[in-house]
């Protein structure tokens, strides 16, 4: 449809949140600390192993990952030192947190579970893709900022999930519209839950401005990178909603030294790499539910 021709959303009054809630999403103590080491420039392995090592279950839950198909490692794997010696110290403690997170994302009510799926594999799939481009940003880490940009739906999961399941079920609208019909505000969410969450503030403003980077002026540059991740996961079907997605504004595509031909070919990296990611995200919440 021609946005010309659109119809103009009433906007409703937005959802109330109660945020004492004890149904409100929390975040996993040991998965605070083990984002405050990614988020350092140098980190002890035994100080790595030891936080580890305090949750049994994660220990084990790693240690069957790094024994998976997607390492094919030529010895067994039998220690997180030695899965850190193997796979890197980066690569261990972003599993784990993706282990951790993906227990918590999936723990939901079983009518919006396949939801929380979706969710999740869009969260890690734009994590997986943030990490892999080649632009200089040193803090903070894109991984985790990307696995946590749109925890903003478990607000409205939580709070609402039959609301949720009706705004999913809402075809052939952009996501503005959707979240205006249905007085949602999955951005303004996020940044609230990470504040309660106590996250630093680069976190607070991914989720806040994933969508509308250039709504405050010069976004930082990790924000741009995180939105254009975003955009990559929806573009290649790892998305939660079944919206048009814009795509990328000439002023982010220009800050970050690239034009459409170039988007078009990360659009095309991105689909390539889908299978492979898909492994991961199946491998990583696969072990996390027969875990519990």
């Amino acid at each position: 449809m021609n946005p010309e021709t659109r119809p103009e959303i009433k906007r409703q009054p937005l959802l109330p949140i109660d945020w004492n809630s004890s149904e409100l999403p929390t975040m996993p103590s040991i998965a605070q600390k083990l984002i405050t080491l990614l988020c350092q420039e140098e980190v002890e392995t035994q100080q790595l192993c030891d936080l580890i090592a305090s949750d049994p279950a994660l220990t084990a839950r790693l240690l069957q990952i790094s024994n998976s198909a997607l390492y094919s490692l030529s010895a067994e794997v039998t220690s997180i030192r030695q899965a850190v010696v193997l796979l890197g110290q980066q690569e261990v403690i972003q599993l784990a947190i993706s282990s951790l997170l993906a227990k918590r994302l999936l723990t939901v009510p079983e009518a919006i579970k396949s939801h929380a799926e979706k969710l999740w594999k869009h969260l890690m799939t734009t994590a997986v893709l943030a990490q892999d481009f080649e632009f200089d940003v040193e803090e903070p880490d894109l991984y985790t900022l990307s696995m946590l940009h749109d925890v903003g739906w478990l607000v409205l999961m939580s709070q609402a999930p039959t609301l949720f399941v009706s705004l999913f079920e809402d075809k052939g609208r952009t996501l503005n519209e959707l979240e205006a019909s249905w007085g949602v505000d999955h951005e303004l969410w996020g940044a609230k839950l990470l504040e309660k969450w106590g996250l630093p503030e680069p976190f607070q403003i991914t989720a806040y401005r994933h969508h509308h980077p250039f709504a405050d002026t010069a976004p930082p540059k990790y924000l741009l990178i995180v939105s254009l991740a975003n955009f990559l996961a929806n573009s290649m079907g790892n998305c939660l909603l079944d919206t048009e997605e814009p795509e990328p504004s000439d002023a982010l595509l220009e800050r970050l030294g690239l034009d459409r031909q170039a988007l078009y070919e990360m659009v095309q990296w991105a689909i390539s790499e889908k299978d492979k990611i898909d492994m991961k995200c199946a491998l990583v919440s696969d072990i996390t539910r027969t875990s519990r």
